[in-house]
């Protein structure tokens, strides 16, 4: 080749290169087709369409299907049930937004009386409750549901498993038998204040089959507070208390009336007073070594400091209760919401042990009246339904016992957690019974596990709207 083809080439070649420097290549990149999670194909470094790869989207054949453990209806009344499905999420680092399931309740026969459909969620690695409340069948009656969630309706994500930040305590149940109530304490160990949760309750015989369930909403927690949270049913759990155990531990608060009236029976021993010590003595034996027992008597003023703080050690307390008397320095008034007052401190010390179910049995033969105030005649009752309300609020358990006819039944009626837990004795002679009676209710042989469940959804929160 000459020299002036060479140099004709050479220019050739290079028009052509300043060609595609500053003409192909910035039209290429300004018009190329960036891969994105979002644009329906399979590019980039993904492993699927928008799933794999840096996609958050997680592609459905590396998934593991919810697992539904168990699912169940419970009656409400007549024609109206609540329906409760156990779910797992088998999968680890990975999170559903929205999981979108249907419920067929079925009667004896198998045809479907009502279909439920919702939308739940499901973070990393965990358990939940799905439940539906109140619905309706009309007169047919529901035996089974079939609970159902759709792999292809849900679309699963990302998502580091985070840590708990919800937590339950103070757990009391009463009434299993005749109008089940649950309180709790929920409790928040985040730093930010979390709003909507929900927190769904599922309550266990002990061969784990659930007898229960119900679900309570709680606007917002601060940061780092607590709520309370309740859960009702109409209709006792059905179980065979033969074959439960008691739930907890107890400790137990004893207090008894020394105002004058308890020697009104009789002076050489003071009766009722006698009996009603005797009575309380042998409320001890009934306790198990896992228990505590405090002794506390009251007047004019609650004992200060007590007559024995929370023990395990049963004689010492019972050497308390026999030692008990009536003042003899000026009129002895009876001072009930000085008696819960003092209650409620030794249950708040440190000898209380925190698994402990804490409860008072209280006994008096007459109506409070002290302290007195000349321009409101009944600021002792008053009084005494103040610290009854905050002992109850602290989660004790009150039980009343009524002496004599002197006594006013609605008051120590209110003053109880629940009517049932008034008892009314006409007379010392019956008070051994009676204590022997709650004894036995304190350490109720009821549901074996109650598992509350409280969660709070922040899967959007952590990848963003999908």
């Amino acid at each position: 080749m000459s020299w002036a083809a060479q140099r004709r080439t050479m220019i050739v070649l290079s028009i052509l290169g300043l060609f595609m420097v500053f003409v192909a290549l910035p039209y290429w990149y300004l018009h190329r087709e960036i891969p994105t999670c979002f644009d329906k194909k399979q590019n980039g470094v993904e492993t699927g369409v928008d799933c794999g790869g840096a996609c958050l989207l997680v592609c459905k054949e590396n998934v593991r299907d919810l697992n539904i453990l168990w699912a169940k209806v419970f009656a409400v009344r007549p024609g109206v049930y609540d329906v409760v499905a156990y779910v797992e999420n088998p999968n680890f680092s990975i999170a559903a937004p929205r999981v979108p399931y249907t419920a067929k309740l079925k009667d004896a026969n198998g045809q479907v009386v009502a279909v439920v459909t919702g939308e739940a969620w499901a973070a990393p690695n965990e358990r939940f409750a799905i439940f539906e409340g109140n619905v309706e069948t009309g007169d047919r009656i529901p035996q089974t549901v079939l609970f159902e969630i759709p792999s292809d309706g849900v679309a699963w994500y990302k998502m580091q498993k985070q840590a708990d930040v919800l937590s339950v305590s103070d757990k009391s149940l009463v009434s299993p038998d005749k109008s089940p109530k649950l309180s709790a304490t929920l409790r928040s160990k985040s730093t930010e204040t979390l709003r909507g949760i929900q927190a769904t309750v599922v309550v266990y015989d002990k061969q784990g089959n659930p007898i229960g369930a119900s679900e309570t909403k709680v606007e917002k927690v601060e940061q780092g507070g607590s709520a309370k949270l309740y859960f009702t049913w109409t209709k006792p759990f059905l179980y065979d208390a033969a074959s439960e155990s008691c739930e907890t531990p107890v400790d137990v608060v004893l207090v008894l009336d020394r105002s004058g009236s308890m020697s009104s029976d009789g002076n050489n021993p003071p009766e009722p007073l006698t009996a009603a010590k005797n009575a309380a003595a042998a409320f001890t034996d009934r306790m198990t070594p896992s228990d505590q027992v405090a002794f506390l008597s009251f007047a004019t003023e609650a004992s200060n400091p007590i007559d024995h703080t929370l023990t395990d050690q049963f004689s010492r307390v019972k050497a308390a209760i026999k030692s008990t008397f009536i003042h003899t320095d000026g009129t002895q008034y009876t001072n009930i919401g000085d008696a819960f007052y003092r209650a409620e401190e030794e249950l708040a010390a440190f000898r209380h042990n925190p698994d402990a179910k804490p409860a008072v049995v209280l006994l008096t033969d007459g109506d409070p009246t002290y302290p007195k105030d000349p321009k409101n005649p009944k600021a002792p009752e008053e009084y005494a339904r103040k610290r009854a309300e905050e002992l109850k609020d602290s989660g004790a358990s009150i039980y009343t016992i009524g002496l004599g006819s002197e006594v006013k039944a609605e008051l120590l009626v209110d003053l109880s957690t629940s009517p049932e837990y008034y008892y009314p004795a006409a007379s010392g002679r019956e008070l051994g019974d009676i204590y022997q009676q709650i004894a036995t209710l304190i350490c109720k042989k009821g549901p074996s596990v109650i598992e509350i469940i409280p969660r709070v959804n922040t899967i959007n929160d952590v990848l963003g709207t999908h």
